[in-house]
């Protein structure tokens, strides 16, 4: 992506705050993005990388079942989520206003 392109999607992500029709859409958003991400596919992926670098399966099985692990993982998605949701967001606003 153009840095052009980024800018102009930066501009539009400050209007989110100020719009409250903005942002309980980008809410929403945020939200699909969450249930279509999961967890599951993450933690697999993380999963497969300690094995590799030598924790052993039952110190890794038994530190992703705490619940600082969860909060942790929960947090993690929602943030990442977060960031592409207000750039898609804006990407699509950007679209829409360039269709019109």
């Amino acid at each position: 992506m153009k840095i052009q392109q980024q800018m102009k999607l930066k501009k539009l992500m400050g209007c989110f705050e100020r719009d409250y029709q903005l942002s309980e859409q980008l809410y929403t958003r945020h939200v699909e993005l969450i249930d279509a991400a999961g967890k599951s596919g993450m933690e697999s992926s993380f999963e497969r990388s300690l094995l590799s670098a030598g924790v052993r399966p039952e110190i890794l099985a038994t530190a992703m079942e705490s619940a600082e692990f969860e909060e942790t993982m929960t947090a993690m998605v929602s943030a990442l989520t977060g960031i592409i949701g207000r750039w898609d967001m804006a990407d699509r606003l950007d679209s829409e206003r360039n269709a019109a």
